[in-house]
């Protein structure tokens, strides 16, 4: 193991205790019975496999079974036993359809000629990105710039400066384009950046709109730039804003399906016929891992990290060294990375993000007006979570949840009450909850009644259990096409998103299992993302804990505390009979 910089010997151990946790808990799921597992939802069932249109494609037929699969997801697709003989490996769910889902390999066709009908299974797979990492970490080890001027910027006391004409200049053309006063702070500070910015954007605060200008700006003389972030949701929603400002831009690697039709897709940025002549300014956005394959042999001015709060420091290296000045946007309030170890850097922010915005304020600057919650949704986690800084503007800021209708409403969405709270009657329900998904679906079928459409309404959970639960039950009441409008998930599928309804529906009722999870049931930055999805009004479902309850540590056990006070804010309305 190298690593002569203490940050860098840090993170080499922890890119190898994150290899080993995810190898560990991959082999623990392949190893369960094939019985439990399908009941569980680890394993998909398909009755048969068929041709896809293209190569790499085969459309495979799903049993009766409901699993934990989504879009997205890697399958490691075998006959019965996960680990005697596959069909493949790192099989890619690109999407459902009905009653099949589109899988995706470069080995589609070997598998096609292997398969010899009948029914076979889909487990959880992975790729092993060590390599990748490992790679990454001795690029900077090796390299001037690397050393000289990346890494010293995630230390103690990083040298930060501006170049001030850049930045008057940045924030008098944000202010000219309607920008509010941070908003056109944030340009002017990434304008000006010498090395690094810092935007924090709290929920609905305009941060991917400040994106698109910091990046058109950029552009404008004559820059190089690399949108990047975790997802390629993220990098799409960026470029989407950004190619609306008639900016050359393009998408490299992941779906042309998903991408908004104004932006430029390739699978290889050599093939793109738009490539603006040398000397002129672009946008090009992939993952970080780009930058090790279709990527590796280009350089940028300045790279854009969006969803900074979920990048880890590895992943952001990876981008960083083929940049000179970084712009780093996301909120630490929100979710952080998803880690499998218990980390080596425990005692450090887990987050780029979060370790930046910890060391100085002089490269930071924070959003302070949301336009996406009303002034009653936003006064809690504005207090809670950022100082009393945040504050409602704009045309949502007074408003309510259809205020200006003859029928009555129930008490649940009186739209006076825009914050809810019913206490779930089931003390022993755990990861799912039958009864509050009844009482979810009798809202959304009551709110429909109203007049809201069913797109505007979205419902989170903590836990896949429940939002299998509650889809299944939509569909079964408004039809699966209507259904598929209502977004029903977990909360990190729905960081970015707004709905004028939101649901949350917590499903834990059992206290003694609520207890034993409670740095994850509690985590304040799942549960700031999950109550400020909603523009007027939200409803939360969940364990009332009238006479507190004891954690496992003493850190959820303050977390435990922040939910208590947050429910204790909402109007309470008995269950629906």
């Amino acid at each position: 193991m190298s690593g002569q910089n203490p940050l860098i010997q840090k993170l080499y151990e922890f890119i190898y205790a994150e290899q080993a946790a995810n190898l560990q808990k991959l082999d623990e799921v392949w190893k369960r019975p094939l019985q439990d597992k399908l009941l569980q939802g680890w394993t998909q069932g398909f009755i048969r496999l068929e041709r896809g249109e293209k190569p790499k494609h085969l459309w495979a037929y799903i049993d009766g079974n409901e699993s934990r699969f989504r879009a997205g997801d890697l399958l490691r697709v075998h006959l019965g036993d996960a680990q005697g003989p596959l069909l493949c490996q790192g099989m890619k769910f690109e999407k459902e359809e009905d009653d099949r889902w589109l899988l995706s390999s470069d080995r589609a066709m070997l598998i096609w000629e292997s398969y010899e009908e009948g029914v076979c299974y889909a487990d959880p797979d992975g790729i092993d990105l060590t390599p990748r990492y490992i790679q990454t970490l001795q690029d900077i080890e090796s390299d001037e710039q690397g050393n000289n001027a990346i890494l010293p910027l995630l230390g103690n006391a990083p040298d930060i400066s501006f170049y001030d004409l850049d930045v008057d200049y940045g924030e008098r053309i944000a202010r000219a384009e309607g920008c509010n006063k941070k908003q056109a702070e944030a340009v002017g500070l990434a304008l000006g950046a010498e090395q690094i910015a810092c935007i924090q954007g709290p929920p609905g605060t305009g941060k991917t709109r400040a994106l698109a200008l910091i990046a058109q700006l950029l552009v404008d003389r004559g820059e190089r730039v690399f949108v990047t972030s975790h997802t390629h949701m993220a990098i799409n929603n960026a470029l989407s804003k950004i190619a609306a400002r008639k900016v050359p831009t393009l998408k490299v690697g992941g779906s042309r399906e998903d991408l908004d039709k104004h932006v430029d897709w390739e699978a290889e940025p050599a093939r793109w016929e738009r490539l603006p002549e040398a000397g002129q300014g672009y946008v090009i956005g992939a993952t970080p891992f780009a930058t090790c394959s279709s990527l590796a042999n280009y350089s940028f001015d300045t790279v854009i990290f969006d969803e900074a709060s979920q990048i880890t420091l590895p992943l952001a290296l990876m981008a960083m060294r083929k940049g000179k000045r970084f712009i780093f946007i996301g909120d630490q309030k929100q979710l952080p990375p998803v880690l499998l170890s218990r980390s080596i850097l425990s005692n450090d922010p887990m987050s780029v993000f979060a370790r930046l915005t910890a060391q100085n304020a002089d490269h930071c600057v924070m959003l302070e007006e949301t336009y996406r919650m009303n002034r009653w949704l936003t006064q809690w986690p504005s207090q809670m979570y950022y100082d009393g800084r945040l504050r409602a503007a704009g045309a949502n800021e007074n408003r309510l949840l259809l205020p200006h209708r003859e029928r009555a409403f129930s008490e649940a969405l009186d739209p006076e009450a825009c914050a809810v709270f019913i206490a779930t009657p089931d003390s022993k329900a755990r990861n799912r909850n039958p009864t509050d998904v009844k009482c979810v679906v009798q809202l959304c079928q009551e709110a429909f009644e109203l007049g809201l459409p069913l797109h505007e309404i979205g419902i989170v959970t903590p836990y896949r259990a429940q939002g299998r639960a509650i889809r299944l039950a939509l569909a079964r009441q408004f039809g699966r096409e209507a259904a598929n409008t209502v977004v029903a998930d977990t909360v990190e599928r729905m960081q970015g998103q707004e709905r004028e309804l939101v649901i949350l529906s917590l499903a834990s009722g059992d206290e003694a299992f609520i207890s034993a999870i409670g740095e994850f049931f509690f985590q304040p930055e799942r549960l700031n993302v999950s109550i400020t999805r909603a523009m007027t009004k939200l409803i939360i479902i969940g364990p009332e804990l009238k006479h507190g309850i004891v954690c496992s540590s003493d850190v959820a056990q303050g977390w435990a505390e922040q939910y208590r006070q947050l429910i204790g804010q909402c109007r309470k309305v008995d269950f629906p009979q």
